[in-house]
């Protein structure tokens, strides 16, 4: 027990000096800070870009043109093994050129704990996470046509 009484007595002396001697002196005098952006730099900001409220719109608006705007973070995922372009990577299969009937089916399978070949016990979490409009939209995506490398 005395042990831990030093310990923490340590502890506290060596926080008193922090805060009495070397926090008041801390002062970083590097750049100046670009995380503050007020007056003038505020209003240079919304003259180039617009407002907050105005970014978002274009944001959406851009998202809106793309139908595949909501599966993309999901591609990644697929992309991981099966490459960018759905080319096929070491033991995953090619996904590009695949009909959306094809994938819609695999993935299906997949979801519901089906034997599709020696890696599809790699797909059962993937499948088992996406909804069936999920898995419609990247069946689509992918008969669409895959970004290249």
């Amino acid at each position: 027990m005395r042990e831990l009484g030093m310990t923490l007595l340590g502890c506290l002396a060596i926080s008193v000096f922090f805060v009495a001697k070397v926090y008041p002196n801390l002062e970083y005098t590097g750049a100046t800070s670009n995380t503050t952006c007020t007056g003038q730099c505020y209003v240079d900001y919304v003259a180039l870009n617009g407002t907050p409220s105005e970014i978002e719109q274009r944001k959406q608006a851009l998202a809106n043109l793309d139908e595949f705007s909501d599966i993309r973070s999901l591609w990644a995922g697929c992309a991981a093994c099966h490459g960018q372009a759905g080319e096929g990577m070491a033991v995953f299969p090619k996904l590009a050129g695949q009909s959306s009937d094809y994938i819609v089916d695999r993935l299906n399978t997949y979801k519901n704990r089906g034997q599709v070949g020696a890696m599809s016990s790699t797909m059962w979490a993937q499948a088992g996470m996406l909804s069936s409009d999920q898995i419609d939209m990247i069946g689509d995506f992918i008969q669409a046509g895959l970004p290249s490398k």
